[in-house]
C-alpha cells in the first residue's frame, strides 16, 4: 500500500509548481526526493511549446508556467521528483469512479503535438509527443501489479 501511494503522490507531482502565494519555500528541503530516472528521448523539451504552453522548459520553483500550467520538477504533496525533464505540463485529477481520466478531459486537454497519459484512474497530465519514452505514455502501475499492497495491508492487519 505504501508503494501505491508513494507512486501514486509522484505521479501527481509531475503537475504541479510552487506559485501558491501559501508556500513560503520551495525545493527539494521540503519534500522527500524521488530519484525517477527516465532518459529523456532526443529533442525532449521539445524547441516550441504548444500553443497552450505544454512542453516549455521550466526550473523548479521558477514559476515559469503559466496557469494552470506546472513544472515537472517542482516539489508536491511533500514528494521532490528528480530524473524528468523540466517542463510545463497540465494536469487533471480524474472525477471519482473514472476509469480512463483521459477520455475524462475536455476535448484538445493537452493542445497539439502533446499526448494525455494517464496515472493509473487518478490523474490525466500532458506530455510533448517528442518526450513520450517509445512513443507510449509511462505505466504507473506498481511494478507487481499491486500485490505488495495486498501484503502489506494484510501485515498491518496481522500487527494490529
Amino acid at each position: 500500500m505504501v508503494r501505491s501511494t508513494i507512486a501514486l503522490a509522484a505521479m501527481l507531482m509531475l503537475a504541479t509548481n510552487c506559485s501558491s502565494p501559501a508556500k513560503k519555500t520551495c525545493g527539494p528541503r521540503d519534500a522527500g526526493v524521488i530519484e525517477v530516472g527516465l532518459e529523456a528521448p532526443v529533442g525532449c523539451p521539445p524547441a516550441e511549446a504548444n500553443e497552450i504552453g505544454v512542453g516549455l522548459p521550466c526550473t523548479m520553483c521558477g514559476s515559469e508556467c503559466p496557469s494552470p500550467l506546472r513544472c515537472t520538477c517542482d516539489p508536491y504533496l511533500g514528494i521532490q521528483l528528480t530524473g524528468v525533464p523540466c517542463i510545463c505540463t497540465l494536469l487533471q485529477v480524474a472525477p471519482t469512479g473514472s476509469a480512463d481520466p483521459c477520455k475524462d478531459a475536455p476535448a484538445n486537454f493537452c493542445g497539439s503535438n502533446a499526448s494525455c497519459c494517464a496515472v493509473q484512474t487518478t490523474a490525466a497530465y500532458c506530455v510533448p509527443n517528442i518526450c513520450l519514452i517509445g512513443g507510449v505514455c509511462i505505466d504507473f502501475s506498481p511494478p507487481d501489479g499491486g500485490a505488495d499492497a495486498e501484503t502489506d495491508a494484510d501485515t498491518d492487519a496481522a500487527t494490529d
